[in-house]
């Protein structure tokens, strides 16, 4: 990664090295109401814990700023320590940037349910302490970051987006800006640059409406569909938004694609858009 990209380096999350770095389980250890199950690498809500004293406990928390009570334990954070020292032994490498990640709100809002099986997104009390408790911890990863790098990005993973809109997706698009919202200007405060990442498709308007800095597309898979956005599209980049342009093919990937026809299609995009 530092060889490739020395000025914007990133730490990696490695899922195949152990599944306790995956998106959500990297970021549940000590959550409100939350228990990793590190045999089975699963998450799941633990309704035997005290809700009086789970609630009291993280908003004691975040309105004091405690950032040092949300660490990632390292078994969870392999990259990001392995990337630290790194870079920390390596002070000759031209860094501008250094760029981390969290899953996003509604990702992970969709991936656990509470004891009446219920998506705890849609569980008011629970979804919000546990955001209260994600904001902390992303907190801590940008603290952590920036004792490497003073300018930081960090993006907010959002996969689950790319149901957004079928008759299956739960979440209307209100909860998803205002949700991202709350997590991009809770971080932008920490003076980071705060990215939106989706893999996949999705309704690319909501996303370049939230507040965030970045936006991050596959553009070898979906640029047909991310342009369909015009008005979005102008209103994001007239207030200084960035596109971060994913054209390396990865589910699509078929081993003969060549770097002229990424380069291509890539400059074919550029030009529609800047048409």
């Amino acid at each position: 990664i530092a060889r490739t990209m020395p000025q914007t380096p990133f730490w990696p999350q490695l899922p195949k090295h152990s599944f306790l770095e995956s998106m959500t389980i990297q970021v549940s250890p000590g959550l409100p109401f939350l228990k990793v199950e590190e045999e089975k690498g699963k998450v799941f809500f633990d309704a035997t814990l005290d809700k009086a004293r789970e609630l009291e406990k993280v908003y004691n928390f975040y309105l004091t700023g405690d950032t040092n009570s949300y660490p990632i334990p390292p078994a969870y954070a392999g990259g990001l320590e392995g990337m630290m020292r790194y870079l920390k032994e390596n002070q000759h490498l031209p860094l501008r940037f250094f760029k981390g990640q969290i899953v996003g709100p509604i990702t992970f809002g969709l991936s656990i349910q509470d004891n009446d099986g219920k998506d705890i997104i849609h569980n008011e009390v629970v979804f919000d302490a546990v955001m209260k408790g994600l904001l902390l911890r992303g907190r801590w990863i940008i603290q952590r970051m920036k004792t490497i790098a003073e300018e930081v990005i960090l993006f907010i993973d959002e996969p689950g987006l790319s149901g957004f809109g079928s008759a299956f997706f739960s979440v209307d698009a209100s909860t998803i800006t205002g949700r991202l919202n709350e997590m991009i200007e809770e971080f932008q405060a920490q003076g980071v640059w705060v990215g939106v990442h989706c893999c996949g498709n999705t309704d690319w308007s909501l996303l370049l409406r939230t507040k965030a800095d970045i936006i991050n597309f596959d553009a070898w898979g979906f640029f047909e569909r991310f342009s369909l956005y015009p008005e979005a599209l102008n209103d994001f980049l007239s207030r200084h938004g960035v596109l971060a342009w994913g054209i390396v093919p990865t589910a699509e990937f078929t081993g003969k694609e060549t770097v002229e026809a990424l380069r291509e299609k890539l400059e074919r995009g550029f030009h529609e858009l800047s048409g």
